[in-house]
């Protein structure tokens, strides 16, 4: 059997490709849209990740001094003072001038003292001075827009020679 009316056809195969072509142009603005977060979201965390990274560098970094000597890398080292690290002569050395990683991100380690009391165990205040533990914090601080961001960590650091 035959269509009476071949134009009406026409029309809605034209209707047809208008809805299809409208479909597919909201699907691709969509998946441009998301797109865009995820970049933006990925450029943002970029920072974080690298301080991080520096974070945990400037925990390495004092353990290789730890290991290197004790007495002539950490003892001389004031508690309380703010250090930064800097890699020159195939070394680590630390220092009381602010360094500037990449010219964003700011590096700083503290030392702090450690007491223990009568269980040997670490108290925040009295007991005993370990002269062997450190508390050590490094943060690393950096600028996102009009706000400073730091990240932290602390650990536990003690003298495992036999100096």
């Amino acid at each position: 059997m035959k269509d009476s009316n071949p134009i009406l056809n026409r029309g809605l195969t034209i209707v047809e490709v208008v809805i299809a072509t409208s479909i597919i142009l909201a699907f691709l603005l969509a998946l441009f849209a998301v797109n865009n977060l995820y970049l933006r979201t990925a450029f943002l965390n970029t920072g974080s990740v690298k301080a991080t990274l520096l974070v945990e560098e400037g925990l390495e970094a004092i353990r290789f001094l730890r290991d290197s000597s004790w007495d002539d890398k950490i003892l001389v080292l004031t508690p309380g003072t703010n250090y930064s690290l800097i890699f020159e002569s195939n070394s680590w050395q630390t220092t009381t001038t602010n360094v500037f990683i990449d010219g964003t991100f700011e590096r700083i380690l503290t030392l702090s003292e450690v007491y223990r009391d009568g269980s040997d165990d670490i108290v925040s205040s009295g007991g005993t001075l370990d002269p062997d533990t450190r508390l050590v914090t490094v943060s690393v601080s950096w600028r996102v827009g009009s706000a400073t961001t730091t990240k932290s960590i602390s650990t536990y650091l003690s003298n495992i020679s036999d100096e």
